[in-house]
């Protein structure tokens, strides 16, 4: 192809033209030449260059498709975990649904229990005042208790100091009787006893109180009389021998002696010590109330006696 181009020129040029014009000729062929080997040149490193760039893209297409074949397996493995996490995620979803029902469940039924506490802590509270007014209550009523006992216990006391008292006016006015045995006086538990025998005051199967005796009851009516807090007993005791046969009609037994004695004594200090009938009391026992055995003379003379009690008030 170079030869026939350069033949063309060369021809036109010895047919056709000058000298002149034939080297004009000849130097634009040679241009011409020249701008073709140029051309091949280029068109040859055109040529180098498609082919290295068909190589590039060859490599850049196998890069591309082991991309694309790790990105797929990339894809695939990161599709598995997004569906392990998708179903990790259910999962949890479900979870926190059952947990959101249970609380859900939980919170009525706790907020029923706070209720029920609220209603125990209000009722413990108005118990706890209950209490403390049931508390005060008890304390006001400790203290009336303890004044009332102070004052029982005073008013015991000074009962006791009123019997004592009685004790020895009646001690000291019948020192020569209690000393000759005839009559003994006892204080006991606040209660006052003058024990006489019966021989100081009565003869034997009588209910007259001898002057002797009266004497001995004009001391004892000056203490009683002044005793006005208290009722007076007067009690006949006898021992267990029968009322003789001569007696009998008058005292059929030893009770109605003992009881005609204690009258008659009650009615002595009665109108004698000036004693309101009111708080006099006779009472006869007979055989009944022994104070020591009746097997022996020393025995049933004690039997025998009249007793004067200070008793409370009926």
């Amino acid at each position: 192809m170079k030869q026939a181009l350069v033949l063309i020129p060369v021809l036109l040029a010895a047919g056709c033209v000058t000298t002149t014009k034939f080297k004009a000729q000849q130097d634009e062929a040679a241009s011409q030449q020249k701008r073709a080997e140029t051309a091949e040149t280029k068109a040859a490193g055109l040529q180098k260059d498609l082919d290295a760039l068909k190589l590039s893209n060859q490599q850049t297409t196998e890069a591309g498709l082991k991309v694309q074949t790790d990105l797929s397996g990339q894809l695939k493995s990161s599709n598995s975990s997004l569906k392990a996490a998708n179903d990790q995620v259910a999962n949890l979803q479900q979870s926190n649904k059952d947990i959101q029902a249970a609380l859900d469940a939980n919170k009525g039924q706790l907020s029923k229990q706070v209720g029920d506490l609220i209603k125990e802590r209000d009722g413990l509270k108005a118990t706890a005042v209950d209490k403390d007014k049931q508390m005060t209550d008890l304390k006001n009523q400790l203290a009336g208790a303890l004044a009332d006992k102070r004052a029982v216990e005073a008013a015991k006391q000074a009962e006791i100091d009123k019997v004592k008292q009685n004790y020895e006016d009646l001690t000291a006015g019948l020192k020569g009787e209690i000393a000759a045995g005839q009559v003994t006086i006892t204080q006991l538990k606040g209660k006052l006893t003058v024990n006489m025998v019966d021989k100081i005051l009565f003869d034997s199967g009588q209910a007259d109180v001898k002057s002797d005796g009266k004497k001995v009851l004009d001391k004892i009516g000056v203490v009683l009389a002044g005793v006005l807090d208290k009722d007076i007993r007067i009690e006949g005791h006898t021992d267990n021998k029968p009322i003789t046969a001569a007696l009998q009609s008058k005292y059929p037994s030893n009770w109605e002696l003992s009881t005609a004695r204690a009258t008659a004594v009650a009615r002595y200090v009665e109108d004698n010590a000036k004693i309101d009938g009111k708080r006099l009391i006779a009472a006869g026992y007979g055989e009944f109330r022994p104070i020591a055995t009746n097997d022996t003379v020393e025995g049933r003379a004690e039997n025998r006696r009249i007793e004067i009690v200070l008793v409370p008030k009926e």
